[in-house]
């Protein structure tokens, strides 16, 4: 389903007008993952906000990341999810995740304007209803995630698979007016990033908290996610 186009600022509601989304997703300096120097136990495991104000946002905007390589770049609707590369699934505390930037393609069917969720040999079947992604613990709607089963097969009558997508879209409402062209419209439209998960493998490790502007979920050291 494609997005509405921003709107002004009139149209939104107070607390969200009031939000500076270029400050709090501001990074000073990005690092590649190769040089990120962690403990053992760290894994990439980003909040959905996260996902949405530090990576989405700023990739839209071209501005640094806070690790720059981690999030690949991918037509993510080209592939079936076992194609991709098996090195991909090594983030989140069972070692199955893989994460991707992609755009979505829009096409015409006899229900109008759609998204096109369809692969070589299967498709992305909606689980659910979209869900808000809220900044933080507050009210504030930065994103929306979508998730989705793959099934091999044509629909209605795939065969369900072990992959889970979560796909994150940021919230056109939120991004200062300054900012917009028709090429970053056009970005916010239709530039995801796509959290895959592979369900048939499980390799946990336990995830810590790390500094400030970095993503990882807090938890004990040793328990659970």
């Amino acid at each position: 389903m494609a997005l509405s186009s921003p709107q002004s600022t009139s149209q939104v509601p107070e607390t969200e007008k009031d939000f500076d989304l270029l400050k709090c997703s501001k990074i000073e300096n990005g690092k590649k993952e190769a040089d990120v120097d962690l403990p053992t136990g760290y894994r990439f495991d980003p909040s959905e906000d996260e996902i949405v104000v530090y990576y989405l946002f700023n990739k839209i905007l071209d501005r640094e990341l806070p690790i720059t390589d981690v999030i690949k770049e991918i037509s993510v609707y080209d592939h079936d999810p076992d194609e991709l590369p098996n090195g991909d699934f090594k983030h989140g505390c069972d070692c199955n995740e893989a994460f991707y930037f992609t755009y979505t393609e829009q096409i015409y069917s006899s229900e109008g304007k759609i998204t096109r969720r369809t692969t070589k040999s299967g498709y992305w079947d909606l689980d659910g209803e979209e869900e808000e992604v809220k900044y933080g613990n507050g009210d504030i709607t930065v994103g929306f995630e979508k998730v989705m089963v793959f099934h091999k097969g044509t629909a209605p009558n795939g065969i369900e698979t072990d992959f889970i997508m979560h796909e994150f879209r940021l919230n056109p409402l939120i991004v200062p007016t300054h900012v917009l062209n028709d090429s970053i419209r056009a970005k916010i439209e239709r530039y995801m990033v796509c959290r895959i998960i592979h369900e048939g493998i499980s390799n946990y490790q336990p995830t810590f908290k790390l500094p400030p502007g970095w993503t990882a979920r807090p938890v004990d050291e040793g328990e659970p996610n």
